[in-house]
């Protein structure tokens, strides 16, 4: 989570003071794939963490 926070304040950082459009588009869309793919990640955890309470004869 921390990593997570350090790139997006970057990213943030970044797209402020991009010239280009195409650069400040590049870095938020980046941002956002971020924000996804922890999401995906928390969620895979998740799964596993309650795969691993079931029973085994289920």
């Amino acid at each position: 989570m921390e990593d997570e926070k350090w790139l997006l304040d970057q990213l943030a950082t970044l797209t402020k003071t991009a010239t280009v459009y195409q650069d400040r588009a590049f870095y938020a869309a980046l941002a956002e794939m971020v924000k996804q793919q922890q999401q995906r990640l928390e969620q895979a955890q998740g799964e596993l963490d309650g795969r691993l309470w079931q029973p085994a004869n289920w």
